[in-house]
């Protein structure tokens, strides 16, 4: 999602000055610029990204820097999120939450889309939207620097105890159906299941809520 910040700019022409303007905007970013301080070539990954989507400034070619951010995430952010102590994971659950809330009176179609692929463009949200959105990366550093330096992970958990865990949190036969089916429901369904599967954590004792706060922070 944090791949987003930088594509404002990649209508512009293609030339130096553009390209490290979109590249500070990623600098910036919490969280993904954290990462591309430690590592010297994700930043020239980021680098060559944005170079060949201004080259292609039609719009109509892939979003390269997303899927770069997309890379960065399973392969560097995942891993550090997954040891993350309960209390780092909950606070970054509920950053999301009080983010998904907040789309949810203001603009649910977004709020689904969110729900379905992330965030892609954050220039499309609202100032405050926007400085939510940046909080919740924020609390997703915290955890990834909280997870980074603990020695080991914590059991993952499986399928069945995610069904379980969001069981024992409220969710019903329906429920389950309508996170399956989420593409197909309406923009206002749709953003309502996503409220509910971000506060599910909150709703359980610290240390199951910490289980599956981690499992929906690294969820693919």
């Amino acid at each position: 999602a944090a791949t987003g910040f930088g594509l404002n700019y990649l209508t512009r022409q293609d030339d130096a000055a553009a390209v490290e303007e979109a590249l500070q905007v990623v600098r910036e970013a919490p969280l993904v610029g954290l990462v591309l301080k430690e590592n010297p070539e994700v930043e020239a990954r980021f680098r060559r990204a944005i170079e060949a989507e201004l080259r292609n400034s039609d719009g109509n070619g892939p979003q390269l820097t997303f899927a770069v951010g997309g890379e960065v995430r399973r392969d560097i952010i995942v891993p550090a999120l997954r040891k993350a102590d309960d209390a780092s994971a909950l606070g970054a659950i509920k950053a999301m939450q009080a983010f998904v809330k907040h789309l949810q009176g203001t603009n649910p179609a977004l709020c689904k889309e969110f729900g379905l692929v992330g965030i892609q463009n954050p220039t499309r949200l609202s100032s405050d939207g926007g400085a939510l959105f940046r909080r919740s990366l924020t609390a997703q550093e915290d955890a990834y620097l909280n997870g980074r330096a603990r020695p080991t992970a914590p059991q993952q958990i499986t399928d069945q105890e995610v069904s379980r865990l969001l069981t024992e949190a409220g969710f019903t036969a329906a429920d389950f159906e309508k996170v399956a089916g989420l593409a197909k429901l309406s923009d206002a369904d749709g953003c309502a299941i996503i409220v509910k599967l971000y506060a599910a954590p909150t709703l359980l004792p610290p240390a199951r809520g910490g289980m599956l706060a981690r499992y929906l922070l690294t969820v693919s």
